[in-house]
């Protein structure tokens, strides 16, 4: 009925079996079959074909079913969409530790592409230490990366757009006598040493503050370190190193007694977040998810510069 019914309605525009095939794609005959098909289903004559006036009934069914046709065509649309949607829910691959503000980001975000796609699967981070967070996007194994650096060669096909920046501070050993002054600066950290993570997926902590110093034509000293998680590093330092953190609106507790923080003379460094993805991703929500990341970000006042 409901095939013959879309005919129907195309034979009620045009008032022609001839013109009213030929846009179906049907020959005249075929067509009249069809409605008279659907005519005996009805119980009731939808036009008189002497002068192809819809009859009474034919005009209530004309206005009835163009608008139940419309709705099934939009149920079935979204059906489709929902149906592409449950193999493609989002991945991203980030650094998860205490008092950030990207983590708020992706968690606010992620809640909000959930409330527009309900029938998708939630977003979830993607789990892998043995992948830098750049090779998890660039092999395809996470839709998007939150990283602090641009990549050194960015594959074509793929963007890394900046999503904000912080003031940093910096976490020192009491032992360090940088950690009694005030108003510290780069230049005055070159002696120090950041620790480089052995774990790949966070390389990219480092490579964010190797980025700061080089910025002010830096280099800066580093040592490698076996760790397995981004909190642990304030727990290993040593009085000649260093760990960045940002300069939230909220203090951040320090969480041994033997660290100090120390906060840079104005104008200090600041600390870039990008969003890694693919442009021409096969998974439809990448693009609105870091759509949506930008909007909160810009919500949350927090500054982007070019």
């Amino acid at each position: 009925m409901l095939d013959f019914s879309r005919e129907f309605l195309v034979l009620a525009k045009h008032a022609n079996f001839v013109k009213a095939a030929d846009e179906l794609h049907l020959s005249q005959p075929s067509l009249t079959r069809h409605i008279a098909s659907l005519e005996r289903e009805l119980g009731f004559r939808l036009l008189n074909r002497g002068t192809m006036a819809l009859t009474t009934a034919g005009r209530f069914y004309l206005g009835a079913i163009t608008g139940l046709v419309g709705e099934l065509d939009e149920i079935v649309e979204q059906g489709r969409r929902i149906d592409a949607e449950c193999d493609t829910g989002l991945s991203v691959n980030a650094i998860s530790s205490s008092n950030n503000q990207w983590m708020d980001i992706v968690y606010e975000s992620m809640s909000l592409l959930q409330s527009r796609h309900p029938y998708a699967p939630p977003a979830h981070l993607f789990d892998d230490d043995q992948l830098t967070i750049a090779s998890s996007v660039f092999l395809g194994k996470a839709d998007v990366g939150v990283v602090f650096s641009m990549p050194a060669d960015l594959p074509e096909g793929f963007a890394c757009e900046l999503l904000f920046e912080l003031p940093l501070l910096v976490w020192l050993h009491k032992d360090n006598p940088l950690s009694q002054r005030a108003g510290i600066t780069l230049e005055d950290l070159k002696e120090c040493y950041l620790v480089n993570p052995s774990t790949p997926n966070l390389l990219t902590t480092f490579e964010g503050a190797v980025e700061t110093f080089r910025k002010h034509g830096l280099e800066p000293k580093h040592r490698v370190r076996t760790l397995t998680e981004f909190d642990r590093i304030p727990f290993t330092l040593q009085p000649d190193e260093m760990l960045f953190k940002t300069a939230n609106a909220a203090h951040i507790p320090i969480p041994a007694t033997f660290l100090a923080e120390a906060r840079f003379a104005d104008p200090g460094p600041k600390y870039q977040v990008y969003l890694l993805y693919r442009k021409d991703a096969g998974n439809p929500q990448t693009t609105e998810f870091v759509k949506i990341c930008h909007d909160v970000a810009a919500t949350r006042s927090l500054t982007r510069t070019p």
